[in-house]
């Protein structure tokens, strides 16, 4: 779900995304940091992606 959110960020509302961006923050040391990269890099604008779960959520 966090790629997808990254994904169609401009899709949604802005504070809706800061939101759930938030409260994926207050999960960060729960999450499997490492599957995630693994999972971003299967999508067509992994660059992207991984620049945006570098910068905004670790």
């Amino acid at each position: 779900m966090l790629i997808e959110l990254l994904r169609y960020k401009n899709k949604l509302p802005f504070d809706y995304y800061k939101e759930i961006l938030g409260n994926y923050r207050n999960l960060i040391y729960e999450l499997d940091i490492e599957r995630i990269q693994e999972y971003a890099a299967t999508f067509p604008k992994a660059k992207m992606i991984r620049e945006t779960l570098n910068s905004e959520v670790f």
